[in-house]
């Protein structure tokens, strides 16, 4: 143990007397150089001394060792008769809060710690920088911490955010200006977002998703504010509508699909199968009605009769505990949409060690051998004979890769739509050739084609002139999908309107909605929305 009298070493009014230094810790001892004090509850100054006594509070470490701080501190009597107070102890706001077991910047330390890594990750970090502080201490800081007041922004972004996917949600407040999260609010409700709107007056331009309740809650509680709609979020509304149409036009993406194909090679040895070939076993019986079938109906049914009764969507989800797109599906269908049946068993199973076979005495591929047995009545795809050949024998379906010989799957209702949507220049020629099929083959995919095209330019170009002519040609297309999709943009005409006049966007909501993810996810279950709200809100 060594000792000395000076160090260089910041503590405002004390006085540093002693430093006894250990192997991992340092202690500092120092004593008050005030002439006098001022008496907590009449405020009147003293110097008349009463008694010494010390506080041992922590400090940031110093040279990686701990420090403890040894504060030699005084009781003062109180010059005023009338005070309750007859004695008090010297304040050291300065150094160290009442009865506190931290010094000030010891806790500033903590506290930005817990902030920027969560309580537990937090606990790590103090423990290799000597501040050892457990995960509760941390959140008991964090808790204590106290935001400024934000000041109203001028243009304020709205989204929502997800506490529990699917289950609850709440909305972020956005200053796009500062590019500050400025409030988060614990639900996604209009009465929430009004309340809040009409107590920070002074917003002169609030940018949106589509969302009803949001647009509800902008015109009552700021009604002087111009609403923009989100372009991303209008976009994503048109490829929504697109994908609806294309979801009743699965048969033409079929013979699409069927178009591009074009085989070529060398002209086929055709042979005859086998003249018993084992019998095609018999299809598998559906199985019977299942409790879970029951359980189905009975949802089905209640759907129904809560739509009947005037509860939204949302409601009807709650209370049967089933998803909205399940409550939104049941509501479409006029009877219980059945599951799709069990896979049959492969109808190329009897022709099994024919195609093995062949495929083993002769060169050919595997398509060859599916034109040959289909030039002997065989019902069954390609895809079929295909998938029997990769169970077996593996190394002709790598070879059918390479050879790029097998036909194209016909594109998803969401494939197919973004070929609709895309600039002709971004698609490949197979993907351009395709489109034209769709176009030659469905005329209500031609009409929605020109009509994407055009919103998608509107859109990019900003040509607010547009507008009123794009709507009143979908209104009057073939295409229901997009006659809905028009009389919505109708109902948020002004916004939508907006969106193609204004500049700003939704894109700096949607980092923070982002950034707030990454903070939720790394709180180890701890992210209560108190401390939620405070990471998220304290400013970078």
């Amino acid at each position: 143990m060594s000792s000395k009298n000076t160090i260089p070493f910041d503590l405002p009014g004390f006085e540093v007397v002693r430093v006894d230094s250990y192997d991992d810790l340092l202690v500092i001892q120092a004593h008050s150089t005030a002439l006098e004090a001022i008496c907590p509850n009449c405020h009147q100054s003293s110097h008349r001394v009463h008694s010494h006594y010390t506080r041992e509070p922590r400090d940031l470490p110093s040279s990686g060792r701990k420090v403890r701080l040894v504060l030699s501190v005084r009781r003062f009597h109180c010059p005023n008769v009338h005070c309750k107070r007859k004695t008090f102890a010297e304040r050291i706001p300065q150094v160290a809060p009442v009865h506190g077991q931290r010094t000030i910047r010891l806790t500033l330390t903590l506290q930005a710690i817990a902030l920027e890594v969560s309580a537990e990750a937090g606990r790590r970090v103090t423990q290799v920088l000597n501040m050892t502080a457990s995960g509760d201490t941390l959140l008991r800081i964090l808790r204590r911490t106290t935001l400024g007041p934000f000041p109203t922004p001028r243009v304020l972004g709205v989204d929502d955010w997800a506490m529990k996917k699917g289950h609850r949600y709440g909305t972020i407040l956005v200053d796009l200006e500062k590019q500050q999260a400025v409030e988060l609010l614990p639900d996604r409700e209009a009465d929430t977002l009004t309340a809040w709107l009409r107590d920070h007056p002074g917003i002169e331009i609030i940018c949106r998703d589509r969302a009803s309740d949001y647009a509800k809650a902008a015109s009552a509680g700021a009604p002087q504010a111009i609403q923009i709609a989100d372009r991303w979020h209008v976009l994503k509304n048109l490829g929504e509508a697109l994908q609806r149409m294309l979801n009743s036009q699965t048969k033409v993406l079929r013979l699409a699909a069927q178009q591009m194909e074009q085989p070529t090679g060398p002209p086929l040895t055709i042979m005859t199968p086998p003249a018993d070939p084992m019998p095609l076993p018999k299809p598998v019986e559906p199985p019977p009605f299942s409790e879970f079938a029951a359980r189905r109906q009975l949802l089905f049914t209640e759907t129904k009769q809560l739509a009947a009764q005037g509860y939204s969507k949302r409601a009807i989800a709650r209370q049967l505990h089933i998803n909205r797109a399940t409550v939104d599906h049941y509501l479409r269908a006029e009877q219980l949409p059945q599951r799709r049946p069990p896979r049959q068993i492969s109808k190329a199973a009897p022709y099994q060690a024919y195609v093995l076979k062949r495929l083993e005495e002769h060169d050919c591929s595997i398509h060859q051998v599916w034109q040959e047995l289909q030039s002997q009545g065989f019902s069954g795809s390609y895809a079929s004979v295909r998938r029997l050949v990769q169970r077996f024998r593996p190394g002709d379906a790598r070879r059918l890769r390479r050879t790029q010989i097998a036909p194209p799957r016909p594109l998803s209702p969401r494939q197919a739509m973004w070929l609709l949507v895309r600039n002709p220049e971004q698609l490949t020629p197979d993907q351009a050739r395709y489109r034209e099929i769709l176009c030659g083959l469905s005329p209500d995919i031609a009409v929605a084609y020109d009509l994407a095209q055009r919103f998608v330019a509107m859109f990019k170009q900003h040509q607010v002139e547009e507008l009123d002519h794009w709507l009143q040609d979908a209104q009057h297309a073939t295409v229901p999908a997009l006659r809905h999709f028009a009389l919505s943009l109708r109902r948020d005409y002004a916004a939508v309107r907006a969106s193609l006049t204004f500049d700003w966007s939704s894109g700096q909501v949607e980092g923070q909605v982002n950034r707030l993810k990454v903070i939720k996810r790394i709180m180890y279950g701890r992210a209560n929305f108190d401390l939620l709200r405070l990471r998220v809100l304290q400013p970078p």
